[in-house]
């Protein structure tokens, strides 16, 4: 073909012809879609430690406001003030997103214990003096109730009733239509409910029995199975109503506490199978985290899983740390590895990624992925260590 031929082919639409405008729309619209409509589905930012209601008491968080708080009076120093709002975890939550529900932080007065070792309020500036040493890696540790396992169960209620009532829209993993569109919320919501399930197993089981021969208490025990219904079921019964009635039996549970009637037991065995549990479910985890069959579409799932896991993980443990501070003080090391899962728990807490990317371990781009498994492999490893102490 002479030269002459191939520019008038050319001209006509030949092999060379330039990329149809229908393609260039077409890219021009994903990518204002993911500019403009990405923060919508993302994760809202919340914090067990803020958004108080003032109809409660309130857990007081460490920081330079809460030198002046006083515990209220009758309530046998159970509560102080209003939190801190220069700590770094109550500027700082987990995920991305610009809308903010915030759920309460509760914890229910008492007169006192029922004669079971536990941590008390008493010595609040010594607490604070320890709680601010971690807020350099933007932990900081509640106080808690000196009833036994008040502040443990207010703190599983409190993670649900976020999921259920605090966030727009409430539970996705069973919307037939929005659920659709925001499947970082769907699995971030699925991690949050199996680690709840691992907790509740652990609170049922051993935490607050005296040994193998006590009764199990109902009200966990239904608890439990209504918090193993499917996360996808709409109706007959519906998720979120299953869910409802099992944060309903933990408040129960939590008034059998507060009365006496039932108790939680700082026993280091008990903090060893609470350990093994959170061990366990983080080892499935971390699995799928390193998986290299995940393909893009489907890599953010596993991201937003982990986050859930995570973030239950961190509430849960704070607790634990400020309560079984003596028995973790009888073993070497073990308030510093505590410390250490939280600063990893805090870093996972942290990333908040625009974009799930999946690229190769050598690529230009991130595997958020492998990033969050970081932190996260070394919880796994820091827990397997204190579970065998």
């Amino acid at each position: 073909m002479k030269f002459a031929d191939l520019r008038a082919n050319n001209r006509c639409g030949g092999p060379s012809r330039s990329i149809p405008r229908k393609y260039l729309w077409a890219l021009s619209l994903v990518l204002l879609t993911l500019l403009f409509c990405g923060p919508s589905w993302a994760l809202q930012r919340h914090d067990l430690n803020t958004g108080q209601p003032e109809a409660h008491p309130v857990a007081t968080q460490a920081g330079a406001d809460s030198h002046s708080a006083e515990p209220a009076s009758g309530q046998a120093g159970a509560t102080g003030g209003q939190p801190s709002q220069s700590a770094p975890a109550l500027q700082q939550g987990h995920g991305v997103g610009a809308d903010v529900q915030k759920p309460p932080s509760l914890l229910p007065a008492g007169e006192g214990g029922h004669g079971i070792s536990g941590p008390t309020t008493e010595g609040l500036p010594e607490h604070e003096e320890k709680a601010e040493a971690h807020e350099e890696h933007g932990v900081v540790l509640p106080h808690i109730s000196p009833i036994p396992g008040v502040t443990f169960v207010q703190t599983m209620i409190d993670l649900m009733e976020h999921e259920l009532s605090g966030r727009t829209f409430g539970w996705r993993p069973n919307d037939i239509f929005i659920g659709r569109f925001t499947d970082n919320i769907n699995n971030f919501q699925l991690g949050v409910l199996e680690a709840m399930r691992h907790t509740s197993l652990r609170l049922k089981d051993s935490l607050t029995r005296m040994g193998d021969a006590d009764a199990y208490d109902p009200d966990l025990e239904a608890a439990l199975n209504l918090f193993m219904n499917r996360a996808t079921l709409f109706w007959f019964p519906s998720a979120e109503n299953s869910y409802r009635e099992a944060i309903d039996h933990l408040k129960s549970f939590l008034v059998k506490l507060e009365t006496g009637k039932r108790h939680f037991y700082y026993r280091s065995d008990n903090l060893l199978l609470l350990l093994a549990t959170y061990r366990d479910l983080l080892g499935n985890v971390n699995r799928n985290l390193i998986r290299s069959d995940v393909g893009f579409f489907d890599s953010d799932d596993y991201f937003y899983y982990a986050k859930g896991v995570a973030h239950v993980y961190f509430e849960i443990l704070k607790v634990v740390r400020v309560g079984y501070e003596s028995q973790l003080a009888t073993t070497l090391d073990a308030v510093a590895m505590m410390d250490e899962v939280l600063h990893e728990l805090h870093r996972a807490e942290e990333m908040d990624p625009w974009i799930v990317l999946n690229a190769d371990e050598d690529s230009f781009f991130a595997n958020h992925r492998y990033n969050i498994n970081a932190p996260l492999s070394e919880v796994a490893h820091l827990l397997v260590v204190m579970s065998r102490l």
